[in-house]
C-alpha cells in the first residue's frame, strides 16, 4: 500500500485523534520489536531497520508495508505535497494540492468538530481567520425536540457545542509543534554570513549621524531584512513568526544591540554596535545599564502617570452620554480608504447628499476602498454640552449610551501600556503616520 492510500484510511479512522499514531506517522521513533503487540490498534505503525509497516484492520490486524516509506525517514513528512478528489475528505468541494500537514490539520480541526460545514483550509493557517469566519455562522443548540433547519453544509449554522470541539481540536495540535515546528536550526543558532560587512559598511555611511534614531532604525532594518533572506527557506523560520523574533531576539544577539536611550527625556540614543554574541564593549558598559534602570523605573513609578491619566479620563467624562440617534451634522472626518483604514469603518456612517449611509459591515466597507470619504464623528457632533447622538459615535459605543468615558480613558490605558513595555524588550522603528485615518 502506498503512503497517500495508507494515509487517508487511517484518516477516515479517526487515528488524527490518538497522539502516539500521529507522533509515528511524522518522525522516527524506536520501541521493541514486539511492542506493537501489545496494543495493535487499527494502523498503528510498525517502524523496522527494513522498512515501515502497518496494522491492516482489512487483513485480520496482519502487517502490510507502506510499500514508498523509506524507512531511513519518518513514514510521512508534514511538508510532502498530497492531490485530493473531490470526496477524499468531506469538506474537499473540489481538487486540492495540498500537503500531508494540511489534511492533518483539516481531518483535526475541521472534519472532526464541523464537518461539511467549513471547507479545506490549505496554506499557512491564521487561526484569528479561521475563528472569525466560525463565528459568523454561530448560532444556539437547537433545543430538544426543535427541528433542525435544513441547509447547504457551507451556510448551515454552526453551533456552541461545534466551537467548543474546535477548540479542544486547537489545543491538541499545539502538542505537535516538536513535528513541523523546529526551533534549532544549524541557520538559526548563528548569525548570516557577511553580516559583519554589511553592518560596517552601513556604520561608515552614517558615521556622522549615528546619535540619530530614524538613522539608527534605517540600519537596522537594512540588517534584519538581510537576515529574514537568510533565514526564508530554513525550516526554523516557521519558528521565528513574531515581529519581535527578529526585530529584537535575533538582532540583539547576532546584528546589532542598538540604541539605548537611557534615563533621559532627549531623543537622542547610545549606539551600541556589538552583538550580545561578539561580547559587551565595555566601553558601553553605563548605556546598557542605564537601559535597565530605565525599564525598571518605567515599569514601577512611571506606570503611576498611565494609571493617573485614566482615572482623570474617566472623570473628566463621566457625564458623557448618547442621548438621540441623529444629530443631523453634515461636517465629518475626511478619510482615504486603503487597506489600514477600511477595517474600522464598519459601524460608522459616510455623510451623504441626503444625509448619511451607515455602514453596516466590512464588505459594504470594501466599496470605499481606495476613495476619500467624509465620516460622521463625535468631534463633529451638534449636540450640546456632553451629549453625542448614535450616528457620530458610531454603532458599537452607540451600545452602551452611558459608557463613553470607558472608551476615553482608552486613551490613558495606551500610555500604560507604554511604561510598562519598557520593562521588555523593544525594536527601534520609524513609521509613517497618517493622523485623519488614526483619528477614527
Amino acid at each position: 500500500m502506498t503512503k497517500r492510500e495508507f494515509f487517508l484510511k487511517a484518516m477516515q479512522a479517526d487515528e488524527y485523534r490518538r497522539r502516539a499514531w500521529v507522533i509515528s506517522a511524522f518522525s522516527l521513533i524506536r520501541e521493541g520489536m514486539e511492542a506493537w503487540k501489545n496494543d495493535a490498534y487499527p494502523y498503528r505503525i510498525v517502524q523496522t531497520p527494513s522498512g515501515h509497516f502497518f496494522v491492516d484492520p482489512e487483513k485480520g490486524n496482519a502487517l502490510t508495508l507502506i510499500e514508498d516509506a523509506d524507512p531511513k525517514e519518518p513514514p510521512l513528512k508534514i511538508k510532502d505535497h498530497i492531490e485530493l478528489k473531490v470526496g477524499e475528505t468531506p469538506n474537499a468541494y473540489e481538487d486540492v494540492k495540498t500537503t500531508y500537514g494540511n489534511v492533518l490539520f483539516n481531518f483535526t480541526a475541521i472534519i472532526w468538530p464541523f464537518g461539511k460545514k467549513v471547507p479545506f483550509v490549505t496554506g499557512r493557517v491564521d487561526a484569528g481567520k479561521l475563528e472569525a469566519y466560525v463565528i459568523k455562522r454561530l448560532a444556539d443548540e437547537p433545543k430538544s425536540g426543535d427541528p433542525v433547519p435544513e441547509a447547504e453544509a457551507q451556510v448551515a449554522p454552526i453551533y456552541v457545542s461545534e466551537y467548543l470541539k474546535f477548540c479542544d481540536a486547537m489545543f491538541y495540535l499545539a502538542g505537535f509543534t516538536q513535528l513541523c515546528v523546529p526551533a534549532v536550526t544549524r541557520k538559526t543558532m548563528q548569525a548570516p554570513p557577511g553580516l559583519l560587512a554589511l553592518r560596517k559598511k552601513l556604520l561608515e555611511e552614517n558615521k556622522d549621524r549615528l546619535n540619530d534614531p530614524a538613522v539608527i532604525a534605517g540600519i537596522m532594518k537594512k540588517l534584519i531584512e538581510f537576515d529574514k533572506e537568510y533565514l526564508k527557506d530554513d525550516e526554523g523560520a516557521n519558528f521565528l513568526i513574531t515581529k519581535k523574533s527578529y526585530d529584537v531576539v535575533r538582532s540583539k544577539l547576532f546584528l546589532m544591540h542598538g540604541a539605548e536611550s537611557g534615563l533621559g527625556d532627549g531623543v537622542e540614543v547610545d549606539l551600541i554596535q556589538n552583538s550580545l554574541s561578539e561580547g559587551w564593549d565595555i566601553n558601553k558598559f553605563p548605556a546598557m545599564n542605564n537601559s535597565l534602570r530605565a525599564g525598571s523605573f518605567n515599569r514601577g513609578a512611571e506606570t503611576m502617570l498611565g494609571g493617573e491619566a485614566v482615572k482623570w479620563l474617566l472623570r473628566a467624562s463621566s457625564n458623557m452620554t448618547v442621548t438621540q440617534e441623529d444629530c443631523g451634522a453634515r461636517l465629518g472626518l475626511e478619510i482615504h480608504v486603503d487597506n489600514d483604514s477600511v477595517h474600522k469603518l464598519p459601524g460608522f456612517s459616510v455623510v451623504t447628499q441626503d444625509g448619511h449611509e451607515k455602514i453596516p459591515d466590512l464588505e459594504a466597507a470594501g466599496q470605499y476602498m481606495g476613495k476619500k470619504i467624509l465620516l460622521r464623528s463625535s468631534m463633529f457632533c451638534k449636540l450640546e454640552k456632553t451629549d453625542y447622538c448614535a450616528v457620530c459615535v458610531g454603532e458599537k459605543l452607540a451600545l452602551s449610551p452611558t459608557a463613553l468615558s470607558a472608551a476615553i480613558a482608552e486613551y490613558g490605558n495606551i500610555f500604560l501600556l507604554l511604561f510598562m513595555k519598557k520593562m521588555h524588550g523593544s525594536a527601534l522603528q520609524v513609521a509613517r503616520m497618517n493622523y485623519k485615518t488614526a483619528l477614527i
